[in-house]
């Protein structure tokens, strides 16, 4: 199925390429959408429940349904929408399919590089066929990928404060503007550390089982599982070791769960 799944969404990449006809915002001057996000995601919704009937669906375009079952798609038609705009070449198609609301299957597809990613759980992690894993870098000579609470920036204060003291002791900062593409990288060995305060399932779900299946270690801030009902923090790094000591600086700050 994951052939079947990755052609599909190379296949939905196309519609990334065209004149973007129609931008706009939805609910905060910074969350914007275009027609090709649109686009993608109708395009997703067909062909990928046709591949699995009676699946559910869970997008965070339009009025797509939220719909669980057994299988349910959990898709970002374009994750990095801000940066799709500019023409930035940050930008990428998300893809999970969760079993009994545990990912079961991520893909993650930057076009703009031709890198698939994807994984299907216990069997590894593959870019364009090829195994991953996640780096050995200690957490000295670690990069962080990290943001500032762009849709609700009464949390950017904390952001910030984590930010300062994890680089403090990493090696650098990167911020992508893609959640996807950041758990990604990691996944890939070319991060190792991760914090966001406040993302959506359809910015992780596919990733994090890519971090997960490449070695690697992730939490959901505050909860045992994923969440499909709501915001949530995320915090990922590539050894126990850099996650435990990343962990305890984020909790440090985050005394309570924050929204």
């Amino acid at each position: 199925m994951i052939t079947q799944i990755t052609e599909i969404v190379r296949e939905a990449s196309l519609l990334m390429k065209k004149d973007i006809e129609d931008i706009s915002q939805k609910g905060n001057a910074s969350n914007y959408v275009t027609s090709a996000d649109i686009a993608v995601q109708d395009f997703l919704y067909e062909k990928l429940r046709a591949l699995l009937p009676g699946s559910g669906f869970i997008g965070e375009e339009g009025d797509a349904a939220f719909q669980t079952a057994e299988y349910t798609w959990v898709i970002d038609p374009i994750d990095g929408t801000s940066n799709f705009i500019r023409d930035l070449g940050l930008s990428v198609i998300s893809v999970a399919l969760l079993k009994d609301n545990a990912p079961y299957i991520g893909v993650v597809y930057f076009p703009y590089r031709d890198e698939m990613y994807y994984a299907k759980a216990g069997k590894g992690a593959f870019m364009n066929g090829k195994p991953i894993h996640v780096s050995d870098r200690d957490y000295a000579h670690s990069h962080l990928c990290s943001a500032m609470s762009l849709y609700d920036k009464r949390h950017a204060s904390a952001c910030f404060r984590i930010i300062e003291k994890v680089y403090d002791e990493c090696d650098d900062l990167r911020r992508l503007g893609t959640a996807a593409l950041e758990l990604s990288y990691l996944a890939a060995g070319r991060v190792e550390l991760y914090f966001e305060i406040r993302i959506f399932p359809w910015d992780a779900a596919a990733a994090a089982l890519l971090i997960q299946e490449a070695g690697g270690y992730v939490e959901f801030l505050f909860h045992d599982s994923l969440p499909l009902d709501g915001p949530f923090g995320v915090i990922a790094a590539n050894t126990k070791e850099n996650f435990e000591k990343l962990r305890a600086t984020v909790y440090g700050e985050l005394k309570e769960k924050p929204f």
